[in-house]
Parts: structure tokens; sequence; C-alpha cells
């Protein structure tokens, strides 16, 4: 059970994430990010909703490759936004 509730917690940090950088994006005017980073948060909102439905049925495990998706698509989208940034 607690590691169904890290796992939320994760998504859910990791869907705030990705959302900012679109915001900021959008207003930095970078298209490109603007639109990987629109599209990695829809993918981390179904992630999110995913966890909660694992919480919710009371799943023995959590999945690890849902995890580990959601934490390299950040790792992915901060360092785009970063690269384009500070690169361009």
């Amino acid at each position: 059970m607690r590691r169904h509730k890290l796992s939320v917690l994760m998504s859910f940090a990791a869907a705030v994430v990705s959302a900012t950088i679109f915001l900021v994006a959008l207003f930095e005017q970078f298209a490109l990010v603007e639109v990987a980073a629109s599209i990695i948060t829809a993918v981390q909102v179904f992630f999110l909703s995913s966890a909660i439905g694992d919480l919710l049925e009371k799943r023995k495990e959590t999945n690890r490759t849902r995890n580990s998706a959601v934490v390299l698509l950040t790792i992915f989208l901060a360092a785009f936004y970063s690269f384009r940034k500070y690169f361009h």
C-alpha cells in the first residue's frame, strides 16, 4: 500500500513538472519544447490515473515499468528544455 502511494505521488509530481515546463516553454516560445511537453504531460496524466487505479484496486505490486517510464520521461523533458534554452 505504501508503494502505491509513493507511485501516485511520483506520477503526480512528474505531471506537475511536465505541465510547468510546458507553460514556461509557451511563454518563452519554444515551439518544439511545447509540443514535446504537451505530449509528455498527457502521458504523465495517463500514468497518474493508472497509478491511482492500482491504488484503488489494491494490487500487490506497483508497476515498475510505468514508474521507470515516469522518471525517464520527466528527465528527458527537463534535459530537452535545458538544451533548447541554453544552446539556442
